[in-house]
């Protein structure tokens, strides 16, 4: 007959595509004039009803998944404030024995004179955060003290225990082996 095999094969595809169109509008016509007699009122709750819990169980899913995958807004980095600066004089020996330690501390940032952190180990020791407020010291600026860095400085002795070098943003520049820094993010 001279037609191709993927002609033919098309043909086929393409007349079995358009009877099963026809067939479905066909049976679609006559389940809806069944609706529409009124006839079949069971079928038609029934697949109301499984709609409506279909559509609500998707709507929860959506909620849900949005919900978990809703990213935590974050400040960038620069912005960020430093949360305190930890060390001997704030820390607790795992003996406990706190004797010989500061029992007050600030943390003075030499660039601009101001306490930026305060440590009380008597609040600390009740569960409470110690503020900036909670302590009484005025701030002397000592100018041996060493340039763009954190004093802690004990407040019942008024003298400096720890310094440390800090960048524009106050978090504390560690050194490595060969003396580079290392910039903490």
């Amino acid at each position: 007959m001279g037609i191709s095999t993927s002609a033919l094969l098309l043909g086929a595809v393409c007349s079995s595509v358009t009877a099963r169109f026809h067939e479905s509008l066909h049976r679609g016509g006559i389940l809806l004039s069944r609706f529409a007699k009124g006839e079949n009122m069971k079928l038609v709750m029934c697949t109301m009803g499984a709609a409506v819990v279909i559509i609500a169980a998707v709507a929860v899913g959506i909620q849900t998944t949005a919900k978990a995958e809703t990213p935590l807004v974050k400040a960038p980095m620069e912005n960020r404030g430093i949360a305190g600066y930890e060390g001997w004089w704030n820390s607790t020996p795992v003996s406990g024995n706190t004797e010989g330690l500061p029992q007050e501390t600030v943390a003075v940032n030499t660039t601009t004179g101001k306490i930026v952190d305060a440590n009380n180990r008597a609040r600390n020791d009740a569960g409470q955060v110690t503020l900036i407020s909670d302590v009484d010291f005025d701030v002397v600026p000592d100018p041996n003290w060493p340039a763009s860095s954190i004093v802690i400085i004990d407040t019942a002795s008024g003298k400096v225990i720890e310094d440390f070098l800090v960048d524009e943003r106050g978090a504390p520049i560690i050194f490595d082996e060969k003396g580079q820094p290392i910039r903490i993010p």
